[in-house]
């Protein structure tokens, strides 16, 4: 079993929105209503996030969305949505990190729920940093 990563061009979304990369949906919906989907299409179109396929031997197994987030101290890859049923993206966290290392990157981040976080913290050596919270108003 060979994992691979492939980052698509922006001009390529529509294509990957076709072969799978809707499923992204699902991940929005984590959000709790921050970005739908659809918005999510148009900001990888533009080049605003990178969309990654998660392939295993040459299937598309799961999507991810990144962005690099430069902060005074620090600048991290932010995985801001993932649709990989099965864990396939724990299998790729070694490849990610490389590339988040080629861009600079000194730090991986993401946002997750605590159920996720639990997930990804049996797995990996995710550490919390802290917890954003919201009230409507």
């Amino acid at each position: 079993m060979t994992y691979k990563l492939q980052v698509i061009p922006a001009a390529f979304i529509g294509r990957a929105w076709l072969d799978g990369a809707h499923m992204l949906d699902k991940a929005c919906e984590t959000s709790g209503g921050e970005i739908t989907g659809d918005q999510l299409k148009l900001l990888l179109s533009r080049g605003e996030r990178d969309l990654i396929r998660i392939d295993l031997d040459g299937q598309a197994v799961g999507w991810a969305v990144t962005r690099i987030d430069q902060l005074p101290n620090v600048r991290a890859l932010h995985i801001c949505e993932l649709y990989a049923p099965g864990g396939h993206w724990l299998a790729c966290s070694e490849q990610l990190a490389a590339m988040a290392r080629s861009s600079g990157c000194t730090e991986m981040r993401c946002s997750a729920k605590p159920a996720q976080t639990r997930l990804y913290q049996r797995h990996l050596p995710w550490e919390p940093i802290y917890t954003t919270l919201r009230m409507p108003i």
